[in-house]
């Protein structure tokens, strides 16, 4: 005698749970694809303004310097992190990322259209003492007098009149400890 789902009534939930189990495994591999094809199509932008939305914590190393903290903002070419008192807004396309995996979720921080050289701007006009991580290790401090199209001019603590090519500066660190 032929066996059927008459005869057999678990043939019939073999047959469902089969098919189900096949249909979860496909929309599991469509949902893998989908996010390998926006982690190919995301520029360093949108991976750092996922950073601060998560409230991830990131490791930088930029021209000899190193920073760690928590991502707490990200611009059009920067990302800015928080840690040991102070603040670091790195230039994007300068810094080898890693992420610190963390135990508990960070509060998630904010986005801008804003730009490295606009920030630099902003510390001109608030007169803030800032530290700058040129190539190389090293560091130029003072406030920023002039935000120009190629480079800024400095006024060191000393009084001396600098300038740095924009391309040079790979991360402005400021205390937050004021």
């Amino acid at each position: 005698m032929e066996q059927t789902f008459e005869h057999d009534p678990h043939i019939a939930s073999e047959l469902r749970d089969g098919v189900g189990r096949e249909i979860v495994e496909e929309a599991a591999e469509d949902e893998r694809l989908t996010a390998l094809h926006d982690r190919r199509r995301f520029g360093l932008s949108e991976v750092a303004k996922e950073m601060a939305n998560r409230g991830d914590r990131a490791s930088v190393e930029f021209g000899g310097h190193s920073f760690s903290g928590a991502v707490v903002s990200a611009g059009v070419d920067y990302a800015v992190l928080e840690g040991s008192g102070l603040k670091t807004e790195v230039r994007l396309d300068a810094a080898y990322w890693s992420m610190i995996p963390v135990g508990e979720v960070s509060s998630p921080g904010s986005t801008t259209n804003e730009t490295l050289a606009a920030r630099l701007a902003e510390h001109s006009e608030q007169g803030n003492t800032v530290r700058l991580a040129i190539p190389a290790g090293q560091l130029v401090i003072g406030k920023v007098a002039v935000v120009a199209d190629d480079h800024i001019e400095l006024t060191d603590p000393d009084g001396k009149k600098l300038y740095v090519p924009l391309t040079m500066i790979l991360a402005i660190t400021t205390s937050t400890g004021f």
